[in-house]
């Protein structure tokens, strides 16, 4: 039975909090958290500002082995965050609803954010609570979630010198973000990098062609044209494509 009541929160809350509230997608109806595990959290950098959004989306029932063999749809009532630790310094979380309490079959967001002040590997440990109605009586189950980390590094200028000046690029900032956010990337050589940004469905809204310098760069993203929503931008140079996600907020 606790096994099962696992499944309620899925990764429902892993990590969670924003000190500006995230905004949820409430068009999102695949339970669970995105970014999932698999695919992990944005490192960051000393010094620089972070900001991590997750989506989430609590089912209105889960499968639940009630008895050896007997499976049940059982109806979520909620799904709430008591605690996160194991941050790095410097970042903090808040969640939408601010309280970190997820009713059942509804969206919610939440954002890792702050300056990290000291670099090293990082594991997240969230304590949650899951509510699940099992024949009529509310079933009650205290879990801790710990595979989601955070990578800091001590510099953005460390990154590209540890690699030979590879290509990197940084979690823009702020975000989410109302008018303009800043992207820092680095090259390692001249040449033009195609920096693209898509909405949910992966529609491309908007498209530039950029000349950088060798090095460290800083792109200035205007966003005052774009409605206010959850978007993925893509930077590639040399056939080499990095990825992150971008929230406009205007509340």
């Amino acid at each position: 039975m606790k096994k099962s009541l696992l499944l309620i929160c899925f990764t429902v809350l892993s990590v969670l909090q924003i000190q500006a509230q995230c905004l949820s997608n409430s068009s999102n109806t695949t339970p669970g958290i995105t970014p999932d595990s698999a695919t992990g959290l944005s490192p960051g950098t000393v010094g620089v500002i972070y900001s991590q959004v997750l989506q989430i989306f609590v089912p209105a029932t889960t499968p639940v082995e009630v008895l050896p063999g007997v499976v049940l749809n059982v109806p979520v009532v909620s799904v709430e965050l008591n605690s996160l630790t194991g941050l790095p310094p410097g970042l903090t979380y808040a969640c939408n609803p601010s309280n970190c309490l997820f009713i059942g079959n509804s969206n919610g967001c939440a954002d890792i954010s702050g300056t990290p002040t000291v670099s090293g590997n990082y594991t997240l440990s969230a304590v949650i609570t899951s509510i699940g109605t099992v024949f009529g009586q509310p079933t009650t189950q205290v879990d801790t979630l710990n595979y989601y980390t955070i990578d800091v590094t001590g510099s953005l200028a460390s990154i590209y010198e540890s690699t030979g000046l590879g290509f990197f690029m940084n979690q823009n900032s702020p975000n989410p973000c109302a008018e303009f956010t800043d992207i820092r990337y680095v090259v390692p050589s001249r040449g033009e990098v195609d920096f693209r940004l898509f909405n949910l469905i992966g529609k491309e809204v908007y498209r530039s062609l950029l000349t950088p310098d060798q090095g460290e760069n800083e792109l200035r993203f205007d966003t005052r044209d774009l409605a206010p929503g959850v978007y993925m931008y893509s930077m590639t140079f040399n056939g080499e494509t990095l990825t992150k996600r971008l929230v406009i907020s205007r509340k």
